[in-house]
């Protein structure tokens, strides 16, 4: 309950600091305890405009205040690397664990070098408080240091000073490590902590979920709903669950019609609705629901996704209308998307996505390295040479895996039966191709490249004639033409 009112309580002070940035400046006033929980608050809902507004205040009224001078480091740390460095560098003078957590942050140590400075930095401190112990557990995270967080929970169970915040902190990054069964472990115990808060259950119950306990998961929502019987996040999951199992199917798709009329508005409800008749196998009618499902919410990729499963429509047209729609046009993402589609075995879907990109984007695709992966994983071999043909400055060849494109391009003059080509380029690569190092990865990928490449020279040099066309020194093409 002690929780509870704390929320409304700084649920009010939000209320009441909006509210007054309406009014002239000489009339608002907050004291300084008030304004660091704000900002604090402002975090959790990740709201950047409320937390400027609360740290230009704080210049105003307090301009020597330590605390809110933390929180300025926060905000720009969160900002831009260059305004952390700056601001770092500003303030040498300052020194307590929210500011050595800064500095670690911008120099970001990786492996042991990470762990020695975090248990520095723990070592250091007598007691954490809520927001230290926020940024502290972030910060082993970001520095890929889970492993070393887990390994010292007792010493930072006896240095936070509020054990529910920890807990929670410790479950939200072993979710991010993908460690469900240590996200239950911080979850369980919070739970019993907080019994009333309904989003701690939810929580348990993804990560239930996420594990396959499904019975468990449902309990976990039964005490969530309990607390907050409206709460949509958790009758989603609910419904999600209980279509798994045809005994319950009618049970979760009731839950999924009411949300459906209560939120016309909301696309991740609308696509659950969607897909339900689809888990339920009327795949004739969850096809229909959402194409008008995408009609609604053309610019969303999730809506979009489950098109796609679903078989609905012409994709090359659904991914014109989405980019027309949304505002992630750049390329990092669409190349990201189709890395992702590449990945999951989803080659000719990868390829569409990138070509939507070409075909809409007014400036042209600057990394083709997906794009030749792609060509050459769907046999493509003709498109690749043309690739590389028009491209003057060998720009393509040296984007992405310099050694898997060499072999890429290889193979490809290969399979279109340009020998002589294939023959030279072989030559030149094992002369002076085998030359750029920058990591254990690339030497590994050199290692791969130079075996092929030297096995393609040899053949090339003997007098007998060889069957290109079904060469196929990785297997990926004899897998996909038995599928």
């Amino acid at each position: 309950m002690i929780e509870d009112e704390n929320e409304d309580r700084r649920r009010e002070l939000c209320e009441r600091f909006r509210q007054s940035l309406a009014k002239p400046v000489s009339e608002r006033y907050f004291d300084e305890d008030e304004l660091v929980d704000l900002f604090d608050f402002a975090g959790d809902m990740s709201d950047d405009y409320l937390k400027m507004e609360v740290l230009m205040c704080g210049a105003r009224l307090y301009p020597d205040s330590s605390l809110l001078k933390e929180r300025r480091a926060i905000f720009y740390s969160f900002l831009s690397d260059d305004a952390t460095s700056k601001f770092l560098d500003d303030n040498p003078q300052e020194n307590s664990p929210i500011w050595e957590i800064m500095r670690l942050r911008a120099k970001a140590p990786q492996g042991a070098d990470a762990e020695r400075a975090m248990a520095y930095l723990l070592g250091g401190v007598d007691a954490l408080d809520d927001e230290e112990v926020i940024q502290l557990v972030e910060l082993a995270s970001q520095l890929g240091i889970y492993e070393w967080l887990v390994k010292n929970e007792k010493l930072l169970r006896k240095k936070a000073e509020y054990a529910p915040i920890l807990l929670y902190e410790l479950a939200v990054v072993s979710e991010l490590n993908h460690n469900y069964t240590n996200a239950v472990r911080y979850l369980e115990e919070l739970t019993e902590a907080e019994p009333f808060n309904a989003y701690y259950w939810y929580m348990l119950a993804q990560d239930y979920d996420m594990l396959r306990k499904h019975d468990r998961a449902l309990a976990a929502l039964d005490y969530s709903l309990a607390i907050d019987p409206d709460g949509k996040e958790a009758l989603q999951l609910r419904a999600r669950i209980l279509l798994m199992d045809e005994n319950t199917q009618d049970e979760g798709a009731a839950i999924i019609g009411k949300l459906a009329e209560k939120y016309p508005d909301d696309a991740d409800v609308q696509r659950v609705a969607a897909l339900m008749n689809l888990a339920t196998g009327n795949v004739a009618a969850s096809r229909e629901t959402m194409r008008v499902c995408l009609d609604r919410f053309p610019g969303d990729r999730a809506v979009l996704s489950d098109a796609l499963a679903a078989g609905v429509g012409d994709l090359s047209a659904m991914l014109d209308r989405f980019y027309a729609s949304t505002s992630e046009c750049d390329e990092d993402t669409w190349l990201d998307w189709a890395e992702d589609l590449k990945e999951s075995g989803n080659f000719a879907e990868a390829l569409q996505v990138l070509e939507a990109y070409e075909r809409n984007s007014p400036v042209p695709m600057a990394d083709l390295s997906v794009y030749l992966d792609v060509l050459f994983l769907l046999q493509r071999f003709e498109k690749v040479c043309a690739l590389v043909d028009a491209d003057k400055n060998g720009d393509i060849a040296r984007s992405g895996s310099w050694y898997a494109n060499m072999v890429i391009i290889l193979i490809s003059r290969l399979k279109c039966g340009r020998i002589a080509e294939a023959r030279a380029y072989a030559s030149d690569m094992l002369n002076a191709g085998f030359t750029e190092v920058s990591g254990t990865d690339d030497i590994l990928a050199r290692i791969s490249a130079h075996a092929i490449v030297n096995e393609i020279n040899n053949i090339l040099k003997g007098s007998k004639p060889y069957d290109w066309a079904s060469f196929d020194p990785f297997g990926i093409w004899k897998e996909a033409d038995m599928l």
